[in-house]
This record gives C-alpha cells, sequence and structure tokens, in this order.
C-alpha cells in the first residue's frame, strides 16, 4: 500500500511540472567551453551575422520562456525557499546571460566556429522547450 501512495505521488509531482523546469533543466545541464577562432575560417560578415541574430533570437525566447513561467510571478519571500528550485532557474538565466555575452564577442571576434557552437549547443534545449 505505501508502495503505491509512493508511485501515485511520484506520478503527480511529475505531471505537475513545467515545461519551462525541462528548459531550465537542460540549460544547467550544458557543458560549454569557450572555442578561439581558427585563421583558416571563411570570414563573410553576412553569415556570421545571421548565425549571431539566429543565436540571440534563441537566446531571447528562452529567457522570455522561462521568466514568464517562473519568475514573472516570483514573490520576494520564494526567492529564499528553497522549496521552489528557484535558484536553478536563476543558474539557467546567468548562463543564458553568458552565452549571449559570448555571442557577441564571437561576432566582435569575426568566430565562426564560436557562433555555429553557441548554436549547436541551445539546439537540444529549444528542441526541448518545444
Amino acid at each position: 500500500m505505501l508502495k503505491n501512495c509512493v508511485l501515485l505521488l511520484a506520478l503527480v509531482i511529475v505531471g505537475c511540472a513545467e515545461p519551462a523546469d525541462e528548459t531550465v533543466e537542460a540549460l544547467n545541464t550544458i557543458n560549454f567551453q569557450p572555442v578561439t577562432s581558427t585563421p583558416s575560417e571563411s570570414k563573410n560578415p553576412e553569415e556570421l551575422k545571421n548565425l549571431h541574430t539566429l543565436n540571440k533570437n534563441t537566446i531571447a525566447n528562452l529567457t522570455a520562456g522561462i521568466k514568464s513561467a517562473r519568475v514573472d510571478d516570483l514573490r520576494s519571500v520564494d526567492v529564499f525557499d528553497n522549496r521552489y528550485g528557484i535558484d536553478n532557474v536563476f543558474q539557467a538565466l546567468t548562463k543564458l546571460e553568458e552565452i549571449n555575452e559570448l555571442n557577441d564577442i564571437y561576432l566582435h571576434d569575426e568566430n565562426k566556429s564560436g557562433l555555429i557552437q553557441i548554436s549547436n549547443i541551445l539546439k537540444p534545449v529549444t528542441d526541448t522547450a518545444s
């Protein structure tokens, strides 16, 4: 009987999980290593700008989705309460800010491989968010 109650409780908790929680978890598991550009890369400014813009839009959409699902209705007392898991949300938002800054640096440095790496890293996260 106790096992059935525990199983039922676990299923209810999993069913109540928000899609933003999966996105937050996916972002927090990203292991991102910055990339230096190689001199042999083609430096087509239009292609670099397109990659940068695509990454920037993806980051903005992920940030907006997480904020609307988990931060917009947040009370100040919830920030310090570990029961809500808000620290994971802020870690994910911080990681998105770091990736966004790196995206800008890669555009400035004309680092095509870095821009492509950001796109590749964010692809599974956007698939999770969908």
